[in-house]
């Protein structure tokens, strides 16, 4: 049993697979919000969780990584990411990812604050 929520439970799985796919190559200053997560109707007869999540660098550089040549590197986590959630929640996951840079944000307590980082 856990007190953390299904969100807090994909991101951290996406967080994984970016350190997975990106090793030393990722901005540590990544973060992953889910922004979007619609659970599959019980009379769904293809049971789907779709889900949308943002990952925020601090430095269009960092973006670039992040999304690599042609998002190929992006694609690539989102596919592993898929993979590890549909083996998580036991049932099909759309999941939509999409890299945004969010400047400074680890030196601003608001933001700190909204990511869960400080109470």
């Amino acid at each position: 049993l856990t007190d953390r929520t299904e969100r807090f439970f994909a991101s951290e799985i996406i967080r994984s697979v970016l350190f997975e796919k990106l090793g030393k190559e990722l901005p540590y200053c990544c973060e992953v919000r889910v922004t979007e997560f619609k659970e599959p109707k019980p009379h769904d007869k293809k049971p789907i969780i779709r889900m949308m999540a943002t990952i925020f660098v601090e430095r269009d550089s960092q973006k670039g990584i992040v999304v690599g040549k042609g998002g190929q590197k992006v694609k690539d986590v989102g596919i592993v990411a898929r993979e590890k959630l549909e083996s998580f929640f036991q049932t099909k996951v759309h999941l939509d990812l999409s890299v945004k840079v969010d400047k400074d944000w680890r030196k601003d307590k608001s933001k700190l604050k909204a990511y869960g980082y400080i109470n």
